[in-house]
């Protein structure tokens, strides 16, 4: 964009004022270099604005300098950094529609604005001057690629001639690198932000999680619930490779899982009995080739679905239940959860499980009914979604009546569609809509078996 300046008032020719500038094109070439090398030594946008003022001020004294940030999106004006004789805060300028300040004149404009005394009483009175009334003003635009993402702006409250066009030279000749820092640097944040979540949702995520190379099977990376599900510590895992923590009984069970994840770039719940710190734990695993640094590696999510393969891979009889002292009784209620969404799954069960109730859960309608089947007897409700694939959860009620007529379902549904569901339901002992909160399940729990 074209950056001359817009000529208004004549300019200052007397070079002797506190804030004239040095004709010293080799301290401008500093003054850019140090705006330039700003975005590395610097850890965020705080900290780079506060470097360009302090490159700007020894080139130029800036007693009033305020650097402005447009959001094209919202058409506002944030000043996200200024020095200034009086005013302590500048207020966000909520709309861009109808400029009513400078700022907003050069952001909409894209060009410099050199304003004097005479012009600045002129503005005063169309109520275009925020804060306090300067006697001489300038403003430069920060254009990247065409497009304006913010101003520098200079300003002297008390001495009408302590600006030239000279000045605004300059502040010209550096917008541009001042623009190139601020955005470097507004990448660089966002990319720190990005990794700070992503390892947040890596450490806290409830399942088990594992980097490993495909060639040697080091580990790079695993997170909490890793070394939760390992009993080991971070120092006996990372940089050790997945036999020797002895996750695996068999090294061919590794390779085939390697050929299989060759074979189609990834898997999904791929049932696996591991052995890390030689205790047999019964997993799904999900993976996904990785590229790091141009070397294959593996990220794999792994569940413990320990429990749920003791509940599946014992007789059909009825489960003993252990009472919240650790011997038989029948005070423990057991609530089968058959659901197609694993969030929701995952919170019913780990919820229903701090409630005090023992679980079994089940993916979809056919699993569901299986596990039913074998485990009726000692079932004491179900809760059971109804939109769902492979087996409607309709027919999947109609399958629970059939093996236990006197069932306790709980139905949980976003809506009801059709009058075969509203039929069915009746047979329910309580609804939920979804999404439900936790506490509605406790309270339609200890309303059934109260």
């Amino acid at each position: 964009m074209d950056q001359k300046p817009i000529p208004l008032g004549s300019e200052n020719k007397s070079p002797t004022k506190p804030g004239s500038l040095p004709e010293d094109a080799e301290r401008i070439n500093y003054t850019l270099y140090d705006i330039s090398n700003a975005v590395n030594t610097t850890l965020n946008l705080k900290e780079l604005y506060q470097s360009i003022y302090n490159s700007l001020n020894k080139l130029m004294p800036l007693p009033n300098f305020y650097i402005a940030m447009y959001d094209h999106q919202k058409k506002t004006i944030h000043f996200e950094y200024f020095i200034d004789e009086y005013d302590d805060n500048f207020p966000i300028i909520e709309t861009l529609e109808e400029p009513g300040c400078l700022t907003g004149e050069v952001l909409l404009s894209g060009r410099p604005l050199f304003l004097k005394e005479n012009m600045l009483m002129e503005w005063t009175r169309k109520n275009k001057i925020v804060g306090t009334v300067p006697k001489i003003w300038l403003g430069v635009p920060l254009i990247i690629q065409g497009s304006v993402i913010g101003a520098i702006c200079v300003q002297h409250y008390s001495d009408p001639g302590y600006f030239s066009h000279r000045h605004l030279e300059i502040l010209i000749s550096v917008s541009d690198q001042i623009a190139v820092a601020i955005e470097r640097r507004q990448i660089l944040d966002a990319l720190e932000k990005k990794e700070k979540t992503l390892s947040l949702i890596f450490d806290q995520n409830p399942d088990a999680i594992l980097i490993t190379r495909m060639d040697t099977g080091t580990i790079a990376n695993a997170n909490k619930a890793f070394m939760d599900l390992s009993g080991l510590g971070s120092n006996a895992v990372l940089g050790k490779t997945t036999e020797e923590i002895g996750m695996w009984k068999d090294s061919r069970q590794r390779l085939e899982l390697i050929a299989k994840l060759k074979a189609k770039g990834f898997y999904r719940n791929l049932e696996a009995i591991l052995f890390p710190d030689n205790k047999a734990v019964f997993t799904l695993i999900s993976s996904n080739v990785l590229d790091l640094d141009g070397i294959p590696h593996i990220i794999s999510t792994i569940r413990d679905i320990s429990d749920q393969k003791i509940f599946e891979d014992g007789p059909s009889q009825p489960l003993m239940k252990k009472t919240n002292d650790g011997g038989a009784g029948n005070s423990s209620k057991i609530i089968l959860v058959i659901e197609d969404e694993d969030m929701v799954r995952d919170m019913a069960v780990k919820a229903l499980k701090a409630f005090g109730y023992e679980t079994l859960e089940a993916c979809d309608g056919e699993a569901g009914i299986t596990l039913f089947k074998k485990h009726h007897a000692s079932i004491d409700a179900v809760l059971l979604d109804i939109i769902m694939p492979k087996m409607s959860g309709t027919e999947t009620f109609r399958q629970l009546l059939k093996i236990n007529p006197q069932v306790k379902v709980i139905v949980a549904s976003g809506h009801v569609t059709n009058d075969d569901q509203k039929k069915i339901f009746t047979k329910a002992c309580a609804y939920l809509e979804k999404p439900y909160q936790i506490m509605e399940l406790k309270r339609t729990l200890e309303s059934i078996f109260n």
